[in-house]
């Protein structure tokens, strides 16, 4: 009996800790700076994808300097 005690004391104790977590985890502090960090990867993310793909399509588009700019300096990095 002792045991069966001692596990449910644990599961309650594994409880009590999972929902303290989880009213961190959606707390609006939390929300609002995951958020913001997502929103940031989104916008680097894109930019990135658009210069990749603008590089690309650059000698069907026509001459864009800028992309071009962009690049050398990419390379100049590496």
């Amino acid at each position: 009996m002792s045991e069966i005690s001692e596990q449910r004391e644990q599961i309650i104790t594994e409880l009590e800790e999972l929902n303290e977590e989880m009213h961190e985890q959606n707390s609006k502090r939390h929300t609002l700076v995951r958020g913001i960090i997502y929103g940031v990867g989104v916008i680097i993310g894109s930019a990135i994808i658009a210069t990749i793909i603008l590089g690309i399509l650059s000698p069907w588009i026509g001459d864009v300097g800028w992309i071009h700019d962009l690049f050398q300096r990419g390379a100049e990095l590496r």
